[in-house]
């Protein structure tokens, strides 16, 4: 796991806007497996600007039953 990917699991985890531990959360989970609801989302999305000082896409806006931690980590690091 890079550096970035680290920040974003805390970021994530109950030490960021999440419910459940930093260990728990895994490139493969959902969102919604591991508590993100579309408001929890956006509290990620500001987290996510603020630490790493970018502007996520408007497309990143779209949480989907889907979503996976993966897909977080390939857009911001696409933002970086």
């Amino acid at each position: 796991m890079s550096e970035k990917e680290g920040v974003l699991c805390r970021l994530m985890s109950d030490k960021g806007c999440g419910v459940v531990q930093e260990d728990d959360i895994k490139p493969d989970k959902r969102l919604y497996e591991i508590g993100f609801d579309s408001l929890r989302f956006m509290e990620l999305v500001i987290l996510i600007e603020e630490e790493l000082n970018i502007t996520l896409p408007d497309e990143i806006l779209d949480l989907s039953p889907v979503t996976t931690v993966s897909d977080i980590f390939e857009i911001v690091a696409r933002m970086s």
